[in-house]
This record gives C-alpha cells, sequence and structure tokens, in this order.
C-alpha cells in the first residue's frame, strides 16, 4: 500500500480510537458547553435575536473544538512520534520527511473537519440553525483556514521533552487565547484594552470570518491577511528552533 496512505491511516486510527482524552476534550466539551450556553445560560437573549444567538454560539464553540484538536492533539502527536523514534526510523527509511509531514498535515485537517461536522450536526439538529450548503462549507473551510497558526503554534510546543509540561504549556496558551478571542463571551463585554488585543488574534479573525459568511457576508480582509502573517511568522520561527535544537543534538 502507499506509503503516505499508511501513515495517514495509522494517525487516524491513533488520534481517534486510542487517545479517550481527544474525544472528550477536542469534541466532548466544546458539544457541551454549546449546549450549556445555548439551553441554560440563554436567559436575557431577545426572542426574535435567538437564531442569531445559536448559529454565533455554534461557530464560536467549533471554532474552540478546532483550536484544542490542533493545538493538543498535533503537538502530542510529534511529541510521541518523537520519544518512540519514529524521526530517527524515518532517516534510516526509504520514506521521505515530508511524506511524514504531509500526513501529519491531512490528519489533522481530517479530524478537525470531523469536529466541525458534528458540532455543525448538533447546531442544526439540537437548536434549529439553518444554513444553505455552500455557507456550511465555506464556515467551515474559514474556521479552518483560521486555525493554521494554531496548527503551526502545536509544532514550537511539541518541541519540550515531557508531555506533561507540553500539556500544561497548551492549557496555558488556548485559554486566554480563546477567552480574549471572543469564543465564550463577545468581546464588548471586555475592557477596550483587551477589545484591541483581541482584534490582532487570528483566533478572533477565524470566528468572526466565518460569522460573517454565515451571515451573508464576505470576511473582513484585515483578518484574512492576520491569519495568514501569524501563520508564516509561527512556522519560521518554528523551524528556526527546531533546527537550533538539532545542532544542539550534535
Amino acid at each position: 500500500m502507499n506509503p503516505f496512505v499508511v501513515q495517514t491511516k495509522t494517525d487516524l486510527n491513533r488520534s481517534l480510537m486510542r487517545s479517550k482524552p481527544f474525544i472528550f476534550f477536542s469534541l466532548g466539551m466544546p458539544v457541551g458547553f454549546y449546549l450549556l450556553f445555548t439551553k441554560v445560560f440563554n436567559m436575557g437573549v431577545p426572542q426574535e435575536y435567538m437564531a442569531v444567538f445559536y448559529k454565533d454560539s455554534m461557530i464560536q464553540m467549533a471554532t474552540y473544538s478546532v483550536m484544542i484538536s490542533s493545538l493538543f492533539s498535533f503537538s502530542m502527536t510529534l511529541i510521541e512520534d518523537r520519544k518512540q523514534g519514529v524521526k530517527q526510523f524515518l532517516r534510516l527509511s526509504p520514506m521521505p520527511e515530508c511524506i511524514y509531514y504531509t500526513s501529519k498535515i491531512l490528519t489533522q485537517f481530517l479530524i478537525n473537519s470531523l469536529l466541525l461536522i458534528v458540532i455543525f450536526l448538533v447546531g442544526h439538529f439540537v437548536n434549529g440553525v439553518q444554513m444553505n450548503f455552500m455557507t456550511w462549507l465555506t464556515s467551515g473551510l474559514w474556521i479552518l483556514y483560521g486555525c493554521l497558526p494554531i496548527v503551526a503554534l502545536a509544532t514550537i510546543v511539541s518541541l519540550v521533552k515531557d508531555p506533561n509540561t507540553a500539556s500544561v504549556l497548551n492549557n496555558i496558551i488556548l485559554m486566554p487565547l480563546a477567552i480574549i478571542s471572543g469564543l465564550w463571551w463577545p468581546i464588548d463585554m471586555f475592557p477596550e484594552v483587551v477589545q484591541k488585543i483581541a482584534t490582532g488574534l487570528p483566533t478572533f479573525y477565524a470566528a468572526q470570518g466565518a460569522k460573517e459568511l454565515a451571515a451573508g457576508q464576505l470576511p473582513d480582509g484585515k483578518g484574512l491577511l492576520i491569519i495568514f502573517i501569524y501563520f508564516v511568522g509561527i512556522m519560521v520561527l518554528s523551524i528556526y528552533l527546531n533546527g537550533r535544537k538539532e545542532e544542539i543534538k550534535r
């Protein structure tokens, strides 16, 4: 069988079937929070605004879910592979490293897509969120694009040796970033200085752009650019830090 297909199937199986924490943190928590916010903490939301509230909350939790998956799942997979000597094995095998990394990225894309589908289904069947097919599709694709900087950030987190340290680091990054980006509450509730910080974060635009698409509008071009700049910048930093680590090993 094609080595790329084998590698991708192995990664998918490991992430979905063998990792119970992955299921809980990446899917269970966002779905639980979505239902909690929309079914319990919806007091004070005007009835005429309820449909938008259901839709926006669904997009916010979908973005949060993809963030968790991208940061935790991707960084932990890379750390496990390094501890098990997968990269050393690759250097001795005929399979190029580019196939390994491409399969990792594709696996993460498939996992994130699955998470989006599940949360979108909950939004549709539980809260009656209505959108046409293209709007569902473009909103989901925008969230995947918006979380690319988080995937890049996971490659930096994976440089730590201990999975427990990486887990703590992921939590320190994830929770404040999600809150400041307005994924839990509207940023209008925050002080002005926090709102300014939010509008400089890629994760804010990951949800905001998807909301605009869901409302039948085009995403803000500023958000498109900020997400791209963060992604490229973090990837360059990751490549540099990986290179430094390899030099120290020698």
